[in-house]
């Protein structure tokens, strides 16, 4: 009998070792993050939702219109098309990578509200400019079949780059905003580009079928630019009250 005492001694300490070894890991299953269910702060709720419908809406807003302009100095053809479409992708790429750069180095809504209020602004300037840009580079980029593609690719470039590039901002911007936990993070990416999405199906429609025949090509960036400049005061005045408070 002493001689099979160890053997049991050993059974009941290597049952205590994996009793120990199974039970470690519960804490860390119970430590899965998930989603927040804290109220969201002034800046980010409705105001930031309608923020990135409207931006979205605009960005293909301001496309459509482009091409308006830029047909009696080029006409519409495929290559100025080409052009038009090409250039706002690529600007709408940069204001994607500049958005998540910015949003994380100042992740407030006070900032993204800064943002699109000069987005709106250099939206309202677009009217004002184009006679001039689109003469000059009519004049100066145009004067032979083989060198014809430059002119509106330029002007393109001077008149629609900066405020497309900060449209593109928007989305990746309020993403930052909205996240609140790691388990709720792609079901708020996945929303807000849908809804931004939702709003560029709009921007494309509206202006074609609607603003641009009753109001004209002018008239209509005007009106994008003031619904994108008021809800961005707002969204600047209701962040100033809330600082104020504090």
């Amino acid at each position: 009998m002493p001689a099979t005492r160890p053997s049991s001694v050993r059974r009941s300490r290597s049952r205590k070792t994996a009793h120990e070894k199974g039970g470690a890991p519960k804490p860390q299953a119970e430590a899965v993050a998930q989603p927040s269910d804290e109220p969201t702060a002034p800046g980010q709720g409705w105001l930031l939702v309608a923020l990135v419908f409207l931006g979205g809406m605009s960005s293909l807003a301001v496309e459509m219109t482009a091409a308006r302009l830029v047909a009696p100095f080029y006409g519409d053809s495929q290559f100025v098309w080409a052009n038009v479409i090409g250039l706002t992708l690529i600007y709408l790429t940069l204001g994607y990578y500049l958005g998540g750069r910015l949003a994380d180095r100042a992740p407030q809504p006070l900032a993204l509200y800064r943002l699109t209020a000069f987005a709106a602004a250099t939206i309202g300037l677009i009217p004002l400019l184009a006679s001039t840009v689109l003469g000059w580079t009519e004049q100066t980029f145009a004067q032979s079949a083989s060198d014809i593609s430059a002119g509106p690719l330029i002007a393109v470039l001077l008149l629609f780059s900066l405020p497309v590039i900060l449209l593109g901002c928007v989305s990746p911007f309020a993403i930052r905003l909205r996240v609140r936990a790691v388990g709720s993070a792609g079901r708020t990416a996945g929303w807000l580009y849908a809804l931004s999405t939702v709003g560029s199906i709009l921007g494309t429609f509206v202006p074609v079928f609607w603003l641009m025949p009753t109001y004209g090509t002018r008239a209509t960036i005007f009106i994008f630019a003031g619904l994108l400049m008021a809800i961005s005061t707002l969204g600047l005045l209701v962040q100033a009250r809330r600082l104020k408070g504090t």
